[in-house]
């Protein structure tokens, strides 16, 4: 979907711990991020040529981050933020590549990548529900995984953050290794806990689609188009679908 993203203005440089060269685009006023905590922001990643590798801008939901589970040149670009801050960081590829999860892989243009964050706020540290359903899909595969989930879900775990984009990255992970009931079990439940959220309704109305069931499919692609009328993905799916 092509939505525009968020331009900030050049300010004065520094260097963050680890040797980071960053900007502050707007000063936080509130707690200063440690490693003991939690992060909600907006964030996005984007290489020398102006390429969007992920955005949280361009679906509206914030992500959560464990800052302690952060590689350390992450946890200390972390140590510069309050709340309410927003940053721009220029991270040299190397050092992208080694400080990034699959970073080595990536074939990237130029000679940094820019990572862009906005501390919207600051949590108690709770581990990401995506995160552990997903190291119990790597270990046991994905009935002990979706039954922890289920567990979790049913117990309202106070150690688990149960964010919107996090429920969403766990549904994808069944839906693309072709547990698609589980995913659509999932994303109902994101959808059903945001309901106004035009993302949620869009990636189960995919997974309704990959079971087969267009009119469900249909039915959610109708709903985010209503939240959400810029949602070319979901115009395009019901051109299909109709």
């Amino acid at each position: 979907m092509l939505i525009a993203l968020p331009v900030f203005s050049q300010t004065e440089q520094a260097t963050a711990p680890g040797g980071w060269r960053y900007e502050v685009l707007r000063a936080g006023k509130g707690q200063q991020l440690t490693e003991r905590h939690g992060a909600l922001t907006h964030n996005q990643l984007v290489t020398e040529d102006g390429k969007v590798l992920v955005s949280t801008y361009a679906i509206g939901v914030p992500d959560y981050q464990l800052v302690p589970q952060l590689t350390k040149p992450f946890q200390r670009a972390c140590s510069v933020m309050q709340a309410g801050g927003k940053y721009r960081f220029h991270i040299p590829i190397e050092d992208f590549k080694m400080a990034s999860k699959g970073g080595a892989s990536m074939d990237l243009p130029g000679k940094e990548v820019t990572w862009e964050v906005e501390l919207l706020q600051i949590l108690p540290p709770k581990q990401d529900v995506a995160r552990v359903i997903a190291e119990v899909f790597k270990a046991d595969g994905a009935d002990a995984a979706y039954e922890k989930f289920q567990d979790l879900r049913s117990q309202r775990s106070t150690d688990v953050y149960f964010g919107e984009w996090e429920v969403n990255q766990l549904g994808y992970l069944f839906l693309q290794q072709g547990h698609t009931e589980y995913a659509i079990d999932i994303l109902q439940y994101n959808a059903q806990a945001h309901p106004n959220s035009f993302n949620a309704h869009d990636s189960l109305g995919e997974a309704y689609h990959k079971a087969g069931n267009n009119m469900l499919a249909a039915q959610h692609y109708r709903q985010s188009l209503r939240l959400n009328s810029k949602n070319e993905n979901a115009r395009k799916m019901l051109s299909k679908l109709e």
